[in-house]
């Protein structure tokens, strides 16, 4: 979004765009920490693989103040595609990561 308002003023001199920070701010979905966190992993244990999609499943609430964050990425290796499923367990109310778990789908 900001590289369309820079393109846009470069083009153009005379148009003035203002963004409103807290509009940016919000673009970001409260589970984006837990995405990158999710991409990050993946990426360590599929070294060889490209990550082509990912879907954001949403959070789980489990017992003794623990939820879990859950994505489905698409994964590309030499020709085959999969599913992998990224489990992140947390602490709800410090929001501590307590373990990751991936899931090769079939």
């Amino acid at each position: 979004m900001k590289a369309i308002f820079l393109l846009i003023s470069i083009a153009n001199p005379d148009v003035q765009v203002s963004v409103d920070p807290v509009t940016i701010q919000s673009a970001n979905p409260a589970y984006a920490k837990w995405s990158k966190l999710a991409l990050e992993e993946t990426a360590k244990a599929y070294r060889g693989a490209s990550i082509v999609d990912y879907k954001y499943e949403g959070r789980f609430i489990g017992a003794e103040g623990e939820s879990e964050e859950r994505f489905l990425l698409w994964l590309r290796e030499e020709g085959r595609e999969f599913g992998v499923r990224v489990s992140l367990k947390i602490q709800t109310e410090t929001e501590n990561l307590l373990t990751v778990k991936l899931t090769e789908m079939n």
